[in-house]
């Protein structure tokens, strides 16, 4: 009796988790890469547009430039927020809390409609420097850029974000 009750229970579910699973598997998937480069001087031209994948970006980079952070984002869906954070807490030998790196957060548009598709990321970052008083905190504004074709077949590395000063910057593509 229980078997027969559970098998008349737990069938309508299944049906309807297979519909769901089913449903999910046909809607397209995206996900945006970043990755920020440290050059070695100040004063390093990043070039704005780079073909090839994450691999051959970072060789092409490696002689002048440290990653700072390399990420893929689970799948996103309009108006999703991206939180990077890869800075070091330490202490001051006065005592005072100090942080360096690099913290953001970008805001991910899905911007499509019916005909095309189309993307766009843009976002805040802080530059963090650690001191002896503490931190020195520079506020950096990734203005809106759109992304890439994530249909075709090679990846598209934009520039999002490029400091000559600081020789920071931060590159997008989306899948």
């Amino acid at each position: 009796m229980f078997k027969n009750y559970l098998v008349a229970t737990m069938l309508p579910l299944l049906c309807v988790v297979g519909v769901v699973s089913s449903a999910q598997a046909s809607e397209e998937s995206h996900y945006v890469n970043l990755v920020a480069f440290q050059a070695d001087k100040s004063g390093f031209n990043y070039e704005g547009i780079f073909n090839g994948n994450l691999g051959q970006l970072i060789t092409s980079m490696e002689a002048h430039t440290h990653v700072v952070f390399a990420t893929r984002t689970s799948k996103l869906q309009d108006r999703d927020v991206i939180n990077l954070q890869a800075d070091v807490m330490r202490l001051t030998k006065q005592g005072n809390l100090a942080s360096g790196g690099l913290d953001c957060r970008f805001i991910f548009n899905d911007e499509s409609d019916e005909d095309s598709a189309f993307f766009s990321i843009s976002g805040m970052c802080d530059r963090l420097a650690a001191n002896a008083n503490g931190t020195d905190r520079k506020k950096i504004i990734v203005k809106r850029k759109m992304l890439s074709d994530p249909s075709t077949v090679f990846n598209v590395w934009l520039k999002l974000y490029d400091d000559p000063t600081t020789g920071l910057a931060v590159y997008t593509d989306i899948d």
